[in-house]
């Protein structure tokens, strides 16, 4: 599993309202809340072929309201190798996602969207692709 600050968008992550960092054991481990629930955010990664990776684009720009139907809409499956990665962080019982999708270029995963922030009904939607 990735930690928060090897994510790109894990800086924005940090710096949101609702989310609270525990620092454990000397500072060395991290736990992050979700203040509304009081629920722990979990870091999420799957990995997709670039024609999914197209599909995840137009789910991403959709509007929260668009979200769900948009995943209908829009059917993507995960592979074990491919050159677009899809990060979150998703809290426990699913009322909030943050995430961001990265595509491989020049030896690295860069950015192809911003970071987008999902809670309540929506985030249950976008859970599902976790």
């Amino acid at each position: 599993m990735a930690k928060i600050n090897h994510l790109d968008m894990g800086a924005e992550v940090l710096a949101l309202d609702d989310v609270e960092v525990k620092k454990g054991f000397m500072g060395l481990t991290i736990k992050l809340i979700y203040r509304p629930t009081n629920s722990a955010i979990k870091i999420k990664e799957k990995e997709y072929s670039a024609e999914d990776g197209k599909k995840l684009i137009n789910i991403l720009s959709s509007a929260p309201s668009e979200v769900e139907s948009s995943i209908q809409k829009f059917p993507v499956s995960a592979i074990s190798m491919g050159n677009m990665k899809l990060q979150a962080c998703l809290s426990d019982d699913h009322q909030f996602v943050a995430t961001q999708l990265l595509a491989f270029k020049d030896f690295g995963y860069q950015p192809v969207t911003e970071m987008v922030t999902y809670t309540g009904k929506t985030a249950e939607a976008f859970a599902q692709l976790f």
